[in-house]
């Protein structure tokens, strides 16, 4: 066989095999299990981290999202201080003053369909129970206040003390308050911050 041949025979057998695979395309179904299929990963995480004022201490946030679920938790120096799992719509924040001036308190943000909702937390891990070293600003501010709402925490006004604003029933403005971590009090302020 001559060089032209070749030249002729492997010119025919590569537009043949074009022509298959064009065919083949054509012929395959658009709704094939194999080119449909997205398999969702089980579950994503991730981690948010904040350093105490001093730069002694280190608040870190770990959130696991699931496919109806998300939790998370939040430690300290590798001790876990808190821990929720709540419905994807609902998500937790640091604040960027989210530690007190001493170290010792953290506050956190929860914003979900119904509202925002602020926690503080002892950044102690040596307490064994949650309950003895947080407190849901906004559940306890709503029992004592109900015709008042809490809309923003501000940051610390000292030591213990969060600052956080109000609006009453009408919308209108409301006062600010602190509230006291220690004894979880609050104390209205005369100014509005």
């Amino acid at each position: 066989m001559g060089r032209k041949a070749l030249l002729v025979l492997a010119l025919v057998v590569i537009v043949a095999l074009l022509v298959f695979n064009i065919y083949l395309g054509k012929t395959k179904s658009p709704s094939s299990p194999i080119s449909q299929t997205v398999i969702p990963p089980a579950e994503a995480s991730q981690a948010t981290s904040v350093d105490s004022p001093d730069g002694k201490l280190t608040l870190l946030m770990k959130t696991v999202k699931r496919r109806s679920e998300v939790s998370y938790s939040f430690s300290v120096s590798g001790g876990e201080i808190f821990a929720k799992t709540v419905s994807p719509v609902v998500s937790f924040s640091i604040p960027l003053n989210t530690w007190s001036p001493n170290g010792k308190y953290v506050f956190l943000k929860e914003s979900g369909s119904t509202g925002v909702s602020f926690f503080a937390l002892s950044a102690s891990v040596s307490s064994s129970d949650q309950n003895d070293r947080t407190a849901n600003i906004t559940d306890l501010f709503v029992r004592k206040y109900p015709d008042l709402k809490i809309t923003d925490a501000t940051g610390w006004g000292g030591v213990a003390l969060i600052v956080f604003n109000t609006t009453k029933s009408d919308g209108s403005l409301g006062p600010s308050f602190w509230f006291e971590m220690p004894s979880h009090s609050f104390i209205q302020l005369s100014t509005h911050f």
